[in-house]
Order: C-alpha cells, then structure tokens, then sequence
C-alpha cells in the first residue's frame, strides 16, 4: 500500500474530507462541555454579578454567622459600609442583627412592605438611648422583627422576639433615625384548623395600641389603588371591599394607606389592594393579618 494511500485511510478514520485537508472541527452541540452549570449554577453567577442585590444565593460568599432570621446577605458585600450589617446584643444579651446594607432588589409586582399601628408623630430615634418596639399578640410565640430603610443610607435591623423588643439606639439614630422612613414588618407563624399561616403583625415605638393600621405599599409601576379587599380567613366569614385613599409614602417608589379594624373581630384576615378602574386590574400581592384587640394596654 501506498503512503498516499495511507494517509487517505488515516484521514476518513479522524472525519476528514479527503478532498479538503484536516479534519473538520466538531459542531458546537457535539461537543464536550467546558463545565455542566445549568440552570441553577448560571443564575448563581448572574446574581453573583450583580453587587447592588440584597437577595442572592449563599453560594455567592459565605456570610458571617448570623442567626436564620437574618438577612444572610455574604459579608463581602457590605465591604466599605460605614456600619455594616452585623450581629449585636439587645438590652436584654439576646443576639439581632443591625447596620447598613446595600440597596434592595427591585420588586416587580406591588406588594405590603409595612404594616404598623397608627401613632402620631413625630417619632425620631435620639441618640445615646432605648428604643422598643411593641405588638398586639396574645400568643406568646416569637415574632420576627424587620425594618428597612425606605431611602438612603439603606438601614436593617432584624430580631426575634416573644415580648416587646428593646435595644440601644447607637445605630439606628445614626442612619435612620426616622420611624417614618422605616418599613416595619413582624411576622410569625399561625396554625388554624390545620393550616398554617404566615402573618403579619402591625407594629409600633413604644407601648400603646391602636386598631388602625399604615400600610405601606412598594411597587416600581405607578399605582393608584382605590379599593381595600379584607377577607377573613379565620374565623371565615364574608369577604368586604372597602374604599381607600392612597397618598405618598417616604420615597417615590412607595405609597401610604391607612385601615381602620376597631368594628373586626379578632382573627386573622387577608389583606388585597385594588385599582379598580376599568381595564387596569392591578393589585398588591396579598398580605395575611393578624388582628388582635389589646386595648390601650399594649
């Protein structure tokens, strides 16, 4: 045999045309993956890219230790904050976390981002004091405490509770000392008949109770919702749609509303704002309730 011959073998084995010279590279689909990521691994390093998130991936960096009820935001984005978002000490020793983060992840759809007990105000934070924070829960379980700042500097506290919250004010009167520029959120767990329920508590400064409630509504689209649904959950009963009128919250992104529930029995309710007019449909993602009656006790 020929070495022309040969080499002609040679080059139908690799998948070469003879007529053409070297083989052929192999087409894209053919061949071996630099690296089998996925759909999850590639949305990793998508948020990864993006340092202005607060919501991300653990798989991005590790955070410190914090407890579960903390925002677990890794530690190497809050590089460079005057006061980063750590673990501290309450009055009474017990761990919550507190300090500045990064700004928040934009929400698409409207949504309660607060919900407190009406109070007059002002209500500022002094420095070089004690600051509580109290619900309407007769319960006794623990509740979790959120409060984000509304604009810049980007304030968070979070804590878990049983009694009403008190802590130093070192931080907080330095970056947001504004009650008004804080979303406040208090959430636990509920069980009823079975289910169970994640629900919100209004919260206030102080000790007191008031049965009308601010809600505090975060939405990138411009809204004007006009109607309130309350439905109550448990115990059942007939659902209510009631008119509201919204006015503006503490940044341009936010809107305010207030209800009155002095004439609901206590329980818990299922809380949606509408915008009604003709051909709009636009409403809040639903918020669960819980109401409870406390007097002026607190």
């Amino acid at each position: 045999m020929s070495q022309r011959s040969e080499r002609y073998k040679l080059a139908l084995a690799a998948g070469a045309s003879p007529s053409r010279g070297p083989a052929a590279r192999p087409a894209w689909a053919d061949r071996s993956p630099l690296r089998q990521r996925g759909f999850i691994g590639w949305s990793v390093s998508v948020l990864c890219a993006f340092a202005g998130f607060t919501i991300l991936l653990p798989a991005c960096a590790s955070a410190q230790s914090r407890p579960s009820f903390c925002d677990q935001i890794p530690d190497s984005m809050l590089t460079g904050l005057q006061a980063p978002y750590e673990v501290r000490a309450d009055n009474a020793g017990k761990p919550y976390c507190e300090g500045l983060l990064v700004k928040p992840i934009a929400l698409v759809a409207p949504r309660v981002v607060s919900v407190k007990q009406a109070q007059p105000g002002p209500n500022l934070f002094p420095r070089n004091a004690t600051a509580t924070l109290s619900w309407c829960d007769n319960s006794g379980m623990a509740v979790h405490l959120s409060l984000r700042s509304t604009v810049v500097p980007f304030f968070g506290l979070d804590a878990m509770e049983q009694d009403p919250f008190t802590w130093s004010t070192d931080v907080i009167a330095i970056w947001q000392p504004d009650w008004s520029r804080l979303s406040a959120l208090a959430t636990r767990t509920d069980t009823q008949q079975g289910q169970t329920y994640t629900v919100s508590i209004p919260l206030r400064v102080g000790p007191g109770y008031d049965n009308s409630y601010a809600f505090l509504i975060h939405s990138q689209l411009p809204t004007s919702f006009n109607k309130a649904l309350i439905e109550p959950v448990s115990p059942a009963g007939p659902p209510q749609l009631v008119d509201i009128v919204m006015s503006g919250g503490p940044s341009r992104d936010t809107s305010a509303v207030s209800l009155t529930f002095a004439d609901y029995a206590a329980g818990i309710y299922r809380v949606t704002f509408e915008q009604t007019a003709a051909g709009a449909g636009l409403t809040t993602q639903p918020i669960l309730l819980l109401h409870q009656d406390c007097g002026t006790h607190g």
